[in-house]
């Protein structure tokens, strides 16, 4: 990547005019109204494992992952569609909220973009950034569907209708959430899928209290998870990371181990710069995602603009994932992978000798395959016995 393509962000991955994407052609939506792909939407959402033994799927196993989820599952709902409970566009405590005449007023937008990331952090954030919103990564359209523990609701249960965000909306606050490394290592397991699940219950948690601060500084705020608007690219123009082969954002601190959340706001803020630490140039030399994904749904190869289904954006020169044979794999396992995190060599744990990589991967990146060679021999991202969790 050159100096002036990582300065535009997310943009240096567009080729030529890209339209604004409907939410409900996002592989989990599609599941539930799609009558090409809603046989694997009903099979993942009824899966419940019966072998109550099977190590990594163990009754107590089960309920980890349940417990993971419940947060963003009964409170959230930002996987199923969004403006809902803790996502709510709109604030619903009315008692706490500061009075009109206290208004925030004459605030220096330096200054609060450093005091929303401490607010950020301190209320859980792992990460956070700031980005004028590119309005092309909003969707188009938004797409409720069916919670999943209700199998039973028909198709009709989807709703969809357009998505408006008024321009007075200038920037997002992007914020990102670790996920436990220990039990990433687990995966295809559902230990892997409590730690997802936490992911996205702290993140609806946080992001919440974060929209909250706001308005009671007499500002606006969206929350939101996965919804309303694609959140890698917000990610990229706040100088997150970058983005992979496996289809995913790459953090410096924690590679792939992140779930992402948002929230638009009319506050004042200053936008951070884009960041390139060599993933585009690794990834074309690794491919270690690929090499252990179940469903072969990430392909080896150089970076294409041709797309699997409309589960893909057209218009962006990527490694497209095929969401279709992911979530296929899904709902044959029971529960949701995360292999392409668990061997990806930037999903590691802080340390000099990995900093020490990183900074052989941004500034010698003739030695990638070198280090992905070493990754393999040190025996990183293998797939670990879910006894060694409990230990």
């Amino acid at each position: 990547m050159t100096v002036d393509s990582v300065i535009k962000g997310a943009d240096r991955y567009v080729v030529g005019k890209i339209e604004r994407y409907d939410q409900k052609n996002e592989m989990f939506k599609r599941a539930r109204w799609d009558p090409s792909v809603k046989h694997i939407g009903d099979k993942f959402v009824t899966a419940i494992r019966h072998e109550k033994d099977k190590p990594g799927s163990t009754t107590e196993e089960q309920a980890f992952d349940k417990a993971g989820w419940a947060l963003e599952i009964y409170f959230a709902r930002g996987v199923f569609g969004g403006n809902y409970g803790l996502y709510s566009w709109d604030s619903q405590v009315k008692v706490s909220t500061q009075p009109q005449d206290l208004k925030l007023t004459g605030g220096d937008p330096v200054k609060m973009s450093k005091v929303i990331k401490k607010v950020a952090k301190f209320f859980g954030a792992s990460l956070v950034g700031v980005c004028e919103i590119d309005r092309r990564w909003i969707y188009s359209n938004y797409c409720n569907v069916p919670v999943l523990l209700y199998p039973s609701v028909s198709v009709s249960g989807v709703e969809e209708g357009p998505i408006e965000i008024p321009e007075e909306y200038k920037y997002a606050v992007v914020m990102d959430f670790e996920e436990d490394y220990e039990a990433i290592k687990c995966s295809p397991t559902n230990i892997a899928a409590a730690a997802t699940g936490r992911g996205y219950s702290g993140e609806a948690y946080t992001t919440y209290l974060v929209a909250h601060y706001i308005r009671c500084l007499g500002y606006k705020a969206i929350p939101m998870g996965n919804d309303t608007a694609c959140s890698i690219p917000l990610a990229i123009d706040a100088g997150l990371g970058e983005l992979a082969r496996n289809g995913l954002l790459i953090t410096p601190e924690f590679g792939p181990r992140v779930r992402i959340s948002k929230i638009f706001t009319n506050l004042p803020l200053v936008p951070d710069k884009p960041i390139e630490f060599g993933v585009w140039e690794f990834c074309w030399q690794c491919g270690r995602c690929a090499d252990n994904c179940p469903s072969r749904a990430i392909i080896y190869g150089e970076p294409t603009t041709e797309i699997h289904n409309v589960s893909n954006r057209e218009g962006l020169l990527m490694w497209p994932v095929n969401a279709e044979k992911c979530l296929s794999f899904w709902a044959a396992n029971g529960t949701s992978c995360s292999n392409c995190i668990r061997v990806c060599p930037f999903n590691k744990p802080s340390g000099w000798t990995h900093s020490l990589v990183r900074w052989g991967v941004k500034h010698i990146p003739w030695m990638d395959s070198f280090f992905v060679k070493m990754d393999d021999l040190f025996g990183y991202g293998k797939q670990v016995e879910s006894k060694h969790y409990w230990r």
